[in-house]
C-alpha cells in the first residue's frame, strides 16, 4: 500500500510470562479493555477468571470513538456472576503542559460517553474514579479539600483553587499534588496527579453459552505538535513503529504545511489489550480496524500484516491472540491546531 497511508515496523517481541493476581494488581496502573474484576476495601482490582473465554472481539478506533464488541462464552457447567470492568487509559497531569488534551463530555460524570449492551440490551455501568501520585493514592486527600479526580476538569479544578487557604496549598503541594510555588500564581495550576477511571457492572455468564457484550466511548486523545526532527528521534520512531516509509510520509505532509512554522498535530489514541489475559484462553478471533480519519493523515502503530481496507481504514487480524502489548495509535494530521495548548 502508498508509504503515505500507513507506516508501522514490527513490534519488538516482549514476555508474555507475567502471571496476573490480585495482589499484584492492587496498584497498577489503568487498564482498557474488558476484564474480570473484584471489590475490595480500596477499590476495583482486575482477577484473572479462569471459567470465562473471550471468543472474538472486534475493535475499531477512530480519532472521535471507540467501539469494541466482543462474544465470551462460559466453558464451565454452571452459571458465573463475575463483575465486568473496562478501566480507561490514565490521565496523567503531569503530562498536561505537553498535550492538547480535553475531556469529550467535561460536564458529565461519564466523561467519555461510555455507553453499554448484552446481548443487544442497555446496561448501566457504574463508574469508579481513583486518583494516585506515582503508586500513592491521593483520592481521599483530593476529596476533602473538595478538588476534582480527573485533572482534566480545568474549570471544576480553577474554582477549587480559589478556596484553597494558605496551609491547604502547604499540604497538597507537600503531596506532590501542585508544583513548588503553587499558591502564589495567579493563573490556574495544573493538578500533577494521575486520574484512574473504571465502569464496571455485574454479569451473569449461563453455562456453555455465549454472551455479546458491545460498548462504545470517544477516547481523550490529545496532539502535540511534530516536526520531522522530532519524528525522526530513535524513541519517538520506536513508541510508534515508525518505519522510514512513515517518516519519509510525515516529511511530504511537513512539505506541503500551509503555516510558517510547518509544525503537524499529531494525535495519539491509547487502548490497552493486554488485559484481556485474564480471561480463560487466547482470544479466538481479533480484529483491530484503525481509521484514521482523512486520506492525507498517516497512521502508525506497532503490528505487522495490517492491510488497507477503504480510503482511510486499515485492518490487523489474528486468531488465538494473547496480547502481549499495547496498542497507541498514531495520526499525524496536517496544519497546525488550535491555541491553547497548556
Amino acid at each position: 500500500m502508498p508509504s503515505d497511508e500507513f507506516a508501522a515496523m514490527p513490534a519488538k517481541p516482549r514476555s508474555a510470562a507475567a502471571t496476573l493476581l490480585a495482589a499484584a494488581l492492587l496498584c497498577a496502573p489503568a487498564r482498557a479493555n474488558d476484564s474480570a474484576a473484584e471489590l475490595d476495601a480500596g477499590g476495583l482490582v482486575l482477577v484473572p477468571e479462569p471459567g470465562i473465554a473471550l471468543a472474538s472481539e472486534d475493535l475499531s478506533i477512530g480519532l472521535d470513538r471507540i467501539d469494541v464488541s466482543y462474544v465470551f462464552r462460559n466453558r464451565v457447567d454452571e452459571s458465573r456472576t463475575v463483575r465486568i470492568a473496562f478501566p480507561l487509559p490514565p490521565i496523567d497531569g503531569r503530562l498536561l503542559s505537553a498535550s492538547a488534551l480535553k475531556l469529550p463530555q467535561a460536564e458529565r460524570a461519564n466523561f467519555v460517553g461510555f455507553t453499554a449492551t448484552v446481548d443487544g440490551r442497555p446496561v448501566e455501568p457504574a463508574l469508579e474514579e481513583r486518583a494516585f501520585v506515582g503508586e500513592r493514592e491521593v483520592t481521599d486527600l483530593l476529596r476533602r479539600h473538595g478538588l476534582p479526580f480527573n485533572p482534566l476538569r480545568f474549570a471544576d479544578l480553577a474554582a477549587a483553587e480559589k478556596r484553597l487557604g494558605q496551609a491547604d496549598w502547604a499540604e497538597l503541594v507537600k503531596a506532590g499534588l501542585f508544583p513548588e510555588g503553587a499558591s502564589t500564581t495567579e493563573a490556574p495550576n495544573d493538578g500533577l496527579w494521575r486520574s484512574e477511571a473504571k465502569f464496571h457492572w455485574l454479569q451473569t455468564f449461563p453455562p456453555g453459552t455465549e454472551v455479546r457484550i458491545a460498548h462504545s466511548y470517544a477516547p481523550v486523545s490529545g496532539f502535540h505538535l511534530l516536526d520531522p526532527k522530532e519524528a525522526a528521534r530513535a524513541g519517538y520512531r520506536a513508541t510508534y513503529c515508525l518505519d522510514g516509509a512513515g517518516l519519509a510520509a510525515i516529511r511530504r505532509l511537513h512539505a506541503r504545511a500551509p503555516n510558517a512554522s510547518g509544525h503537524l498535530r499529531a494525535f495519539v489514541v491509547p487502548y490497552i489489550v493486554t488485559t484481556a489475559r485474564n480471561w480463560a484462553a487466547p482470544i479466538g478471533r481479533f480484529t483491530l480496524t484503525v481509521d484514521k480519519g482523512t486520506p492525507d493523515a498517516v497512521v502508525s502503530f506497532c503490528r505487522t500484516g495490517v492491510r488497507r481496507i477503504g480510503p482511510t481504514t486499515f485492518r490487523w487480524e489474528a486468531r488465538d491472540y494473547v496480547p502481549d502489548h499495547d496498542l497507541r495509535i498514531l495520526i499525524v494530521l496536517p496544519g497546525p491546531g488550535p491555541m491553547g495548548i497548556r
